[in-house]
């Protein structure tokens, strides 16, 4: 009954998402569940799709091995935080899809990935990659062994990003990082670095835009990055690059979120406190500091769902040959 749970579950999530007809929609289960366009592994899926397809990775127990992604892509996973997020209920299944390391290579400018959970890295050697909604445990690497331009890094849940090579025109915005660090600080870097709650994670940048951030810990900015509309944790704001008169210093965590210490950590602690609170309409054309501000409708979502349908319930009942399906269904932009 859990199998056909689950294989109805994402089933009925395939038929009901916005698809294109020409689209081909590979199924990624790890749990013994087979069939036409399913897959036990992400690098199986990956040889077998064509450009345009969309790979969308069952909820398991088992962690799924990384892979090469070399085609054009739209990856999915279930979210991740499922559990710790309710009330409401996010996912009928709270179960994430994890995956090792994924390297976006030759083929795959274009690919898109979000929902997922990762215990690896992931590595950007294209242009035109997106990671979104996705929670991980290693590091985002832009230009890996190669200048890439166009690199969207939105949503997420994770220790940073990093730098290989050059990355241009990058987008890092509304996501938190924590435990970790980000540094892109090489010649020939771009990019807008906007609406990011960082926590115990420094940051450098080279020739950054940077606004509407919390910085928990250091932030170093090089001569030419452009910073304005930040709060900083840290009570001496940094004194390079083009600063704007709208930064804030001596910003403690407690005054802004929801909570700080404890455990388990997730991403439900960095939902803005309610009542008094310095970070709400403090930022650029009035959104909020942090990473659930945004003028653009793509503030931080909280465990991670793809835009996709979801199901957040699944009751099955058996009464002599008939078997009752109950479904409660929801769009997530």
């Amino acid at each position: 009954m859990k199998n056909f749970s689950a294989s109805l579950l994402f089933v009925l999530l395939a038929l009901a998402g916005q698809l294109a007809a020409a689209q081909t929609i590979r199924r990624v289960n790890n749990t013994g569940i087979t069939g036409t366009n399913i897959y036990a592994t992400l690098q199986l899926a990956n040889d077998a799709a064509a450009n345009g397809d969309i790979i969308q990775v069952e909820p398991s127990t088992t962690a799924y091995a990384g892979f090469s992604c070399s085609k054009v892509l739209t990856i999915v996973g279930p979210g991740y935080f499922l559990g710790e997020n309710q009330p409401p209920a996010l996912q009928a299944s709270t179960i994430p899809a994890t995956v090792g390391d994924i390297q976006f290579l030759t083929g795959s400018s274009g690919s898109s990935v979000s929902g997922l959970s990762s215990n690896g890295t992931f590595y950007v050697r294209v242009n035109n990659i997106t990671i979104q909604r996705c929670k991980l445990d290693g590091y985002i690497y832009l230009g890996y062994t190669a200048v890439t331009s166009n690199a969207v890094v939105r949503q997420n849940y994770g220790p940073g990003v990093q730098e290989s090579s050059a990355s241009t025109n990058s987008l890092i915005t509304n996501n938190i990082f924590i435990n970790g660090s980000v540094s892109i600080t090489g010649v020939g870097n771009a990019g807008e670095f906007n609406n990011n709650t960082l926590i115990n994670c420094s940051v450098a940048l080279n020739n950054f835009t940077v606004r509407n951030n919390y910085f928990g810990s250091t932030f170093t900015p090089t001569a030419n990055t452009n910073w304005d509309y930040n709060f900083f944790a840290v009570a001496t704001l940094p004194t390079l690059g083009t600063k704007g008169a709208n930064n804030t210093a001596n910003v403690p965590a407690s005054s802004v979120f929801a909570q700080t210490t404890g455990s388990p950590q997730f991403d439900g602690w960095y939902k803005l406190k309610t009542g008094t609170n310095p970070a709400v309409g403090a930022g650029q054309g009035g959104v909020d500091i942090g990473s659930t501000g945004s003028a653009t409708g793509y503030g931080y979502h909280f465990g991670g769902l793809p835009a996709i349908p979801s199901i957040y319930q699944l009751n099955q009942a058996v009464t002599g040959n008939t078997l009752n399906v109950t479904l409660g269904t929801r769009s997530n932009n």
